[in-house]
């Protein structure tokens, strides 16, 4: 299995979140923005005010949909490879063949 990070390999993993993200972010603070905008300036909201909650709104569909969409890209199969999370153990005991050297020392010790 061939484990290295190439640069069409990031290219790709970047790609699949980006595309995604963008077009969600795109869509989503279109509609969510118009709506917002519209009752606003229904109950006559300051235009500045309008703009300012307007860029929000944008931040927060785009911040939401990059999280969303990188668990996604997370998930996805690539073809000839796919991403993994593994944890880190810190508290492993080591391997019979390192605990049996150690075993072997104190031996030596106790003899002299």
């Amino acid at each position: 299995m061939d484990e290295t990070l190439t640069r069409n390999r990031l290219i790709r993993i970047w790609w699949a979140w980006q595309w995604r993200t963008v077009v969600a972010t795109f869509i989503g603070s279109l509609v969510l923005i118009t709506v917002f905008a519209f009752f606003a300036g229904f109950f006559g909201m300051d235009k500045q005010l309008i703009t300012l909650i307007g860029n929000l709104i944008y931040m927060g569909v785009g911040i939401f949909a990059s999280i969303w969409f990188l668990g996604f890209v997370l998930k996805k199969d690539f073809g000839d490879f796919r991403l993994t999370i593994e944890e880190r153990r810190y508290c492993e005991r080591p391997p019979k063949e390192e605990k049996e050297k150690t075993d072997e020392l104190k031996t030596e010790d106790q003899i002299v």
